[in-house]
């Protein structure tokens, strides 16, 4: 069980990330695409951890269930940017970076959980329901990230790429629409095939992208689509 006390000490937690968040982006200036990251994450993780200690303090929490959804959203998106830039290196021989990195990961692993499983004992769902929502958060998170990711691919001028840029604002823009349709609308069919089709689509036209512009964020997303296609197709045959 998770109570609403741990959920506080969570939300406490993002605004003490979004404030190491706001350092380090000041920290990586020269580093463009490790100060955008910072600098969006600062502000978005501010904001939820400032707005969850908010609805808790006047026991909204059953009312406002949504909020956990995206500090769920963040913190996961959060985790799998910042381990990629951790992984390939980004900071370069900047090591207190790795540092700030490290610390922010460390965060994400300790929320992750807490505001995950506490919208489960809310919504109090079955098995297949936790499934559902778990690629839920996924679906949301891959949108949020491809539509940061244009930031990168429009800030490189000398390689400024129309396919890939024109890739990431559609299927961002779908993540986030039918991510949250979801939820809201979970039990129409239509909705749970639509959602299968863009993933099976975003999954065709991102592995051929990335032949002909590889980057491990491309990587990443694949395996995060391959993970989540078999749950959504197992969800609507359970469940319709």
């Amino acid at each position: 069980m998770i109570d609403d006390k741990k959920v506080f000490m969570a939300g406490r937690l993002m605004v003490v990330s979004g404030i190491i968040h706001a350092i380090g982006s000041i920290l990586s200036i020269g580093f463009p695409t490790i100060f955008v990251t910072l600098l969006i994450f600062s502000v978005l993780i501010l904001l939820l951890g400032f707005r969850m200690i908010k609805v808790l303090r006047y026991d909204m929490l059953d009312r406002t269930k949504r909020i956990i959804i995206f500090c769920t959203t963040i913190s996961f998106l959060n985790f799998i940017t910042l381990l990629t830039h951790l992984l390939t290196a980004t900071p370069g021989d900047r090591v207190y970076l790795y540092v700030f990195m490290i610390i922010f990961i460390i965060i994400d692993l300790i929320n992750f959980p807490i505001f995950f499983i506490r919208k489960i004992e809310l919504d109090r769902m079955d098995f297949d329901d936790k499934l559902s929502y778990f690629t839920i958060v996924i679906i949301k998170g891959l949108g949020l990230g491809l539509l940061f990711n244009v930031l990168a691919w429009i800030g490189i001028i000398s390689d400024l790429n129309l396919y890939m840029i024109i890739y990431i604002l559609v299927f961002g823009t779908l993540n986030m629409i039918y991510g949250e349709l979801l939820y809201t609308k979970k039990e129409e069919k239509k909705i749970q095939n639509r959602v299968i089709i863009i993933l099976v689509f975003g999954l065709i036209f991102e592995t051929i992208l990335i032949f002909f512009f590889p980057n491990v964020k491309s990587l990443v997303d694949i395996i995060l689509l391959g993970v989540i296609i078999p749950i959504r197709i197992y969800y609507v045959k359970k469940k319709f």
